[in-house]
């Protein structure tokens, strides 16, 4: 219940926010209208305010056969037209068809001496008129020229306001719904900043019949709310401009709105979902080496989630020529995540080598011991001083003296080279002889499996770190600077 009253509360103060900026916008404006050509009068006490009849005499006195509203008020200088408006709403910025909507009030005043009538009353401050009367003035045919769509609001009359002040001050006032362009360059995405323009000149009128001039104070400006669901309206700027056309030089007012994207969904929707499946590729570097099934698993898991990420963010997006800055977070977390399959395809081939050189030097390891046994039993002498040569045994129990490592070698010759009154029997010399090929070191191999994936259980998330610091710091960076390209360009 609190929750609620604090939300309408919010709400009502917004609008009433609105209410007093439209206001002091209206007083403003119309002062500076009457001002323009200034001719001090007073309404006399003696005017009946409730009495229309003056209102339709000076209509019908200004708009008679006289008046031509295909001819410039001025014959020897441009007209002069001030242009304001306000923007009262952004609907939206799209990528996809590089544009922007808006609903504005847009002003224009100008002054038409033909269309004076403090010499008609005194009595009659302004005229309040209603959008049929425009269709009988001279305008100066303003129009917004690089627009892609422009509407007056019908709400449920053309919403036209028109007001005639007694020095011939005309102010027109649109409510419009204006579809611009925009030049989207998503190199940055999702951290980018769009710049979106509208250009207002005279269609009909070189700067030699009309002269397009911003309002000397505040001539754009917003009342709606800066945050869109997307983008976030932090700038507003105008410029005044020549342009040259075959018929003559063009007043150009060009007013840029700049938009920096709100990348926190971006952060939920595509940042948090890849670093979860990089981590979930990771963790195959503690699972045991013989599960490989498990380990495949999780890095093709990483690689179809990732894809299915990065397509629900292409699809949002107009297909361009260059690599954004999505582009190159994908494209690295795809390569961290193959290379967590590779290091598993590695530590296989290590493994399997690893088991098949073990395998190789064992059946080498019995052939040795034959061939020692064999060369021994040969030269045996009996105990009695008699020669004798006793029967070799199978070829895979022998071994040979020369392959033994050096420092048992020496104490096998030293046992061999005895007096031959010492000389065992064939039972013995074969317990000798596998006493000493037993106590043969096998020296393990510098790379196996298991040292691989020490090594990666640091050096993957290591390195993934850095490359997001160094993202980050990049495009924030290059983030920051457009902003201020959009302010203030060159």
């Amino acid at each position: 219940m609190n929750f609620t009253n604090n939300a309408s509360l919010v709400h009502g103060v917004h609008i009433l926010t609105m209410a007093l900026t439209m206001a002091q916008m209206v007083h403003k404006t119309h002062r500076f209208a009457l001002e323009l050509h200034k001719d001090e009068y007073k309404i006399p006490e003696s005017c009946d305010p409730t009495d229309d009849s003056l209102a339709q005499f000076v209509l019908e006195t200004l708009f008679n056969h006289k008046y031509n509203k295909n001819t410039c008020p001025s014959k020897l200088t441009p007209t002069v037209v001030t242009i304001e408006f306000v923007i009262q709403s952004i609907a939206q910025v799209s990528e996809i068809s590089s544009t922007f909507t808006i609903d504005l009030l847009f002003s224009q005043i100008w002054y038409d001496a033909r269309l004076r009538f403090d010499h008609l009353t005194s009595c009659l401050q302004n005229l309040t008129l209603g959008h049929e009367i425009v269709d009988k003035l001279w305008t100066p045919n303003v129009c917004f020229v690089n627009s892609k769509k422009t509407e007056i609001h019908t709400s449920p009359s053309p919403n036209i306001f028109l007001l005639l002040y007694p020095n011939g001050t005309i102010w027109v006032n649109y409510r419009l719904q204006v579809q611009g362009p925009c030049d989207m360059n998503l190199e940055l995405f999702p951290l980018d900043v769009q710049v979106c323009e509208l250009v207002i000149e005279s269609y009909a009128f070189n700067n030699q019949k009309v002269s397009l001039n911003w309002r000397e104070w505040n001539p754009v400006f917003s009342i709606a709310k800066s945050k869109l669901a997307d983008f976030t309206l932090y700038g507003i700027r105008w410029t005044k401009n020549s342009f040259e056309y075959a018929a003559g030089q063009w007043d150009q007012l060009t007013v840029s709105l700049s938009f920096s994207r709100a990348y926190g969904f971006y952060v939920l929707q595509m940042y948090l979902p890849t670093y979860a499946s990089v981590s979930i590729a990771f963790i195959s570097f503690w699972i045991d080496l013989k599960a490989l099934p498990a380990r495949i698993t999780l890095g093709m898991s990483s690689i179809l989630a990732l894809t299915y990420q990065y397509g629900n963010i292409a699809k949002t997006l107009p297909k361009v020529g260059y690599v954004k800055s999505a582009d190159v977070y994908f494209t690295m977390v795809t390569m961290f995540i193959c290379l967590t399959m590779l290091e598993v395809a590695i530590v296989c081939y290590l493994e399997s080598e690893h088991e098949r050189i073990r395998d190789k030097r064992e059946v080498e390891k019995k052939q040795k011991k034959a061939e020692q046994f064999r060369n021994v039993t040969t030269r045996l002498k009996p105990a009695n001083g008699d020669t004798k040569t006793y029967g070799s045994l199978d070829k895979e129990d022998e071994e040979d003296p020369k392959d033994l490592p050096v420092k048992h070698k020496s104490s096998f010759v030293s046992f061999f080279q005895r007096p031959s009154s010492t000389f065992l029997d064939p039972f013995q010399a074969f317990t000798a002889i596998s006493l000493f090929s037993d106590l043969e070191v096998e020296k393990p191999p510098k790379w196996t499996g298991a040292r691989v994936d020490k090594i990666s259980r640091k050096l993957f998330p290591l390195s993934f770190f850095l490359f997001n610091v160094a993202y980050w710091t990049y495009y924030l960076t290059q983030n920051h600077y457009a902003k201020e390209r959009a302010l203030n360009p060159l």
